[in-house]
């Protein structure tokens, strides 16, 4: 998947889904005037293709491919197919979708109650947990469409974030240099469908001598 890559246009019909093993994809809203806004993200943790195994077909979003990474993709008759012969197969994809469902609700509250530095603060936490890293090659310009707000907001909220000594920024390049802070400012805007993609998917790892006593 290359950066800036459309993978799908809205009411496009949808031949794959794909599972994204790196990288970040957008999902973008389009109003009937032509509109757009992000409504959510996905990376590693999730697939992109919900209207697939919904047997919608297509969706009136458009999805691109934010940051550059690598994906796994089947065609849309054969994950149809597996999920009618595997109802655990579909509950695990389903799990899925209400997370990312979550993330959305969460985005749009977001959107209405939180300033803009409580959002770049989110979205920024959100991208982090996608690419495990902590140094962003990302413009302001990019900032401002994602977090659909002018870029004279975006710049003033990168600058109280790094007058905190929360982030970094330079040309191009954004650095988190204090997570757990990144989360605070957040204030409440991250954490609920972080927590929901705890509960339902990533489950702890058993120890291997779990794993045993389970076989014996």
């Amino acid at each position: 998947m290359a950066a800036g890559e459309n993978l799908y246009q809205p009411n496009q019909e949808w031949e794959y889904a794909y599972f994204p093993t790196s990288g970040i994809v957008s999902v973008i809203a389009v109003t009937a005037s032509g509109a757009r806004g992000e409504t959510g993200i996905i990376g590693r943790e999730g697939f992109v293709g919900s209207a697939v195994i919904l047997f919608a077909d297509s969706a009136p979003f458009e999805i691109v491919v934010q940051v550059q990474g690598r994906a796994l993709r089947i065609k849309k008759a054969e994950i149809q197919q597996a999920i009618l012969r595997s109802p655990t197969l579909l509950a695990a994809l389903l799990k899925f979708v209400h997370v990312f469902n979550v993330q959305v609700a969460q985005t749009a509250v977001a959107n209405v109650r939180y300033a803009v530095t409580q959002r770049l603060a989110r979205w920024l936490a959100m991208y982090r947990d996608r690419v495990g890293i902590n140094d962003f090659t990302m413009t302001h310009d990019f900032l401002s469409d994602m977090l659909g707000v002018r870029r004279a907001g975006v710049t003033e909220a990168v600058n109280k974030l790094e007058g905190r000594k929360i982030i970094k920024a330079s040309r191009g390049k954004i650095s988190i240099l204090k997570p757990a802070q990144l989360i605070d400012v957040a204030n409440g805007s991250y954490g609920i469908p972080e927590s929901e993609y705890k509960r339902l998917i990533k489950k702890p790892r058993r120890s291997v001598k779990e794993a045993g006593e389970e076989l014996s």
